[in-house]
């Protein structure tokens, strides 16, 4: 997420910590822009017309939760401009995916447009209450029949599109299959890097849950564990060597320049770890696999690389970020993978919708698991 322009994305070499990535040789086959998903976030009117965050997470009954971070709300012009509105945009908010509808889930507070989960501490239902105090969303899943969705709190620090600080690691729990906020939980695990717990969840495994996280300047990549079915249990961290209780002698599982957002998902009996590397517009969508889902990454393959909208007026100003893999759909054996655009001037995602919607491409899942 961004705040238009906003989340912590800045791309920097690792530490010599941990598991370097295996590299395959074979250079990156040519992606296809999957033109119904990206259509699908296309919206002009009635509900969310232009997100970044794009996390989905697949529902027992079939549908798709979407979650987005900053998102526009209001009507798309014909010349593809925004209006706008107060407030300009919301920090968070989701969408129901059933067949090809989206159906928009946010708040409205006293007549204002609001966030759909709000922390405990932030004004509520006024002009640009979301500017001191929200929560930008990380990653998914269900347990126990319920959708939990970490929040990461961030703060305005300092003054400036770039003045937002990281606050707390939380977790919002909401009743299925209505989607309805119950409870927000808040997690305490100090690091001696400041690491950004609930980026990535896999929950392939049978006895745990495992919870990634990138550390806030290196981007390194970190990883916990909760068991099966009791995410607010007391997490395990691993060392790279082996699990404890105390988060202080966490090391990074992987050391590579990536992104913030990243996924993690079990395929083929495989863990698959999906991650944009390099720079915002020079990034590389890459992938590893495991036979475990915290440590033996390798097989390292350039999928793709990040893409904007074919239509977009002027690419001046743009990049393009966080990409995420969507493997509940899986077609014709090819994998759905999208990525986050913006730019670094907010006036071009009011003068053209498209600079703030995400793109989908697929790729082969073959590509993967070749040597």
């Amino acid at each position: 997420m961004i705040p238009i322009i906003g989340f912590s994305i800045f791309l920097t070499w690792g530490s010599a910590f941990a598991q370097k990535p295996v590299t395959g040789k074979a250079e990156p086959v040519k992606a296809i822009v999957d033109k119904k998903f990206t259509k699908l976030f296309a919206r002009d009117c009635c509900g969310v017309t232009g997100a970044d965050g794009d996390y989905s997470v697949l529902l027992p009954d079939g549908r798709t939760i979407w979650i987005f971070g900053d998102s526009f709300l209001g009507t798309v012009k014909p010349d593809r401009s925004r209006e706008k509105r107060t407030p300009w945009f919301i920090r968070n908010s989701m969408a129901v995916q059933e067949g090809d509808t989206l159906r928009s889930l946010y708040n409205v507070i006293d007549g204002w447009e609001s966030s759909l989960v709000i922390p405990p501490g932030a004004p509520k239902g006024k002009q640009f209450s979301e500017d001191t105090l929200w929560y930008w969303p990380g990653d998914g899943f269900v347990e126990n029949g319920k959708l939990k969705v970490f929040m990461s709190e961030f703060n305005q620090a300092v003054q400036g599109d770039w003045g937002f600080r990281w606050q707390s690691a939380n977790i919002a729990t909401f009743s299925l299959p209505d989607v309805k906020l119950e409870s927000i939980d808040h997690f305490s695990y100090p690091g001696v890097n400041e690491i950004h717990w609930g980026h990535a969840v896999c929950d392939g495994d049978k006895k745990y849950t495992y919870i990634y996280g990138a550390e806030d300047k290196t981007k390194n990549l970190y990883v916990a564990r909760a068991p099966k079915g009791n995410i607010l249990a007391p997490w395990e961290f691993y060392t790279g060597k082996e699990w404890v209780k105390d988060s202080k002698l966490s090391k990074p599982m992987l050391v590579i320049q990536g992104s913030e957002q990243f996924s993690v998902f079990k395929l083929r009996n495989k863990y698959v770890l999906i991650v944009q590397e390099g720079g915002f517009m020079s990034g590389d969508i890459c992938s590893y696999y495991s036979d475990s889902p915290y440590t033996g990454w390798k097989n390292r393959k350039v999928l793709c690389q990040v893409k904007l909208p074919d239509d977009v007026v002027s690419t001046k100003n743009l990049f393009a970020y966080n990409a995420l893999a969507h493997p509940q759909f899986i077609e014709n054996g090819e994998l759905l993978i999208s990525n986050c655009v913006n730019s670094f001037v907010v006036d071009d995602v009011f003068q053209d919708a498209s600079k703030y919607r995400p793109v989908f491409q697929r790729v082969p899942v073959k590509r993967i698991f070749e040597k």
